[in-house]
């Protein structure tokens, strides 16, 4: 009986211990343990660590209850990345890299790299790094090959806030795999490339697209970009006797007859009349020497490092070339002007010069009408050096298009070539994820 007694006062006083230390033990210790194991718990829900997609509003993790203290709140400071390029440009067999630079990282910082599924409206992370430095660190990601199968996709780079600084976000970067690495094409060099919505371009497959190469008649579009801007299209262009002596002109424009300055637009860029190009230098530029030069220096202005003019109609001439990319800059420019889009798009025009009544029917050197849809209009250039070329724009899925052919072969060459770049367009331009 006795040692009931003394086991059940035992028993008690184990009791009345529990219960004093449970109300002993600090209460924001006990928020602390919780919050901590609160936040193990989200992290590890919010990613697997397989490299699997997981939907960006999961992957910053939920903000945990603040503990009670006494300390001063100090505001955070504000986070960066910087020195990523916002486009990248690869086969899609090559390996494609963003690199950046994260600032602060002094006391470490998580690192997201995510991509955007327009379907879900959604970023996904795709991989993620840890990285510390003083006062910024570097990071590299790869794009997964796996993400390397369409066109175009877009990206960015994600650090989550710290206990010292904000979120820090990059700005879009596209990342552009070209699908097809090579067509069989009698062209040199060649490319698509993609007008944005911005006025910038997209370069979405390519042929030795940045090597350079005479371009023939194509000069005339930058010609007729000049006349655009020099306000004088509703003029009238009396022809001197250099511009109608010019090799392999139209034989139509006689010296000292006037023609219209809208008419020579279209004769330079229907028949790709020489001389009707030479005289529209003499009436911009004051001379074809000084026209020569304001073509240069507007090829400066536009980015095209790899271009350069000798002349305003692109007769051979040592030092007169561009690149497959440059082309479709400047024809992608040309597009934007209305006048030179109608011209584009007329097959045949009967002209009349002023002074003579000289009437001239000019017909549209581009074949392609009719072989493919959507197109809105191009030119063509002809020359023992540069071979057919031919530089066209057409409209498919909401967006304009550029396709580019330097140096084809003879005969239907260049147009069977357009067509395959064309058929390019429909397969795999128009991918947006």
């Amino acid at each position: 009986m006795e040692n009931k007694k003394y086991t059940s006062r035992i028993l008690v006083l184990f009791i009345a211990l529990a219960m004093t230390l449970s109300l002993v033990m600090p209460s924001a210790e006990l928020s602390a343990y919780a919050a901590a194991n609160r936040n193990t718990a989200v992290e590890a829900s919010s990613d697997s660590g397989t490299g699997e997609a997981v939907p960006a509003e999961t992957t910053s993790g939920a903000a945990a209850p603040a503990a009670a203290s006494t300390e001063p709140i100090h505001e955070k400071s504000t986070a960066v990345i910087t020195g990523y390029q916002t486009e990248l440009n690869v086969a899609r067999s090559k390996e494609a890299k963003i690199t950046a630079t994260i600032t602060p990282a002094s006391e470490g910082r998580l690192v997201k790299l995510q991509r955007y599924n327009h379907e879900k409206k959604k970023w996904y992370t795709k991989d993620r790094i840890y990285v510390t430095g003083t006062p910024n660190a570097s990071v590299s990601f790869k794009i997964p090959k796996e993400n390397r199968q369409r066109t175009s996709s877009i990206w960015r780079l994600y650090s989550p806030a710290t206990d010292t600084s904000k979120t820090a976000v990059s700005d879009y970067i596209t990342v552009t795999t070209r699908n097809i690495e090579s067509y069989n094409l009698s062209a040199k060099a060649a490319c698509v490339y993609r007008i944005n919505a911005d006025g910038t371009g997209t370069l979405v497959y390519s042929k030795n697209a940045n090597t350079k190469r005479a371009q023939a008649s194509t000069t005339k579009l930058m010609t007729a970009v000049l006349l655009m801007e020099s306000g004088l299209l509703d003029s009238k262009t009396k022809i001197s006797r250099h511009a109608a002596a010019t090799p392999w002109g139209s034989g139509r424009l006689a010296a000292g007859d006037t023609y219209k300055t809208h008419d020579l637009l279209y004769a330079m860029l229907l028949p790709s009349a020489n001389d009707a190009a030479t005289a529209v230098a003499e009436k911009v530029g004051g001379s074809e020497r000084a026209f020569v030069a304001m073509m240069n220096s507007k090829a400066k202005e536009m980015g095209m490092k790899k271009t350069h003019f000798c002349n305003p109609h692109g007769l051979d001439a040592d030092g007169h070339y561009t690149t497959a990319k440059e082309l479709a800059m400047l024809t992608a420019y040309a597009y934007t002007f209305p006048e030179i889009r109608e011209c584009w798009t007329t097959q045949y025009k009967t002209i009349k010069s002023i002074k003579n009544k000289r009437r001239w029917t000019l017909w549209s050197t581009n074949s392609i009408f009719g072989y493919v849809s959507n197109f809105i209009g191009g030119k063509t250039g002809t020359e023992d050096n540069a071979g057919c070329c031919f530089t066209g724009v057409y409209e498919y899925n909401g967006s304009a298009y550029v396709t580019v052919v330097l140096g084809s072969g003879y005969g239907f060459s260049r147009w069977a070539d357009t067509k395959k770049l064309h058929n390019y367009i429909t397969e795999y331009a128009h991918t947006e994820y």
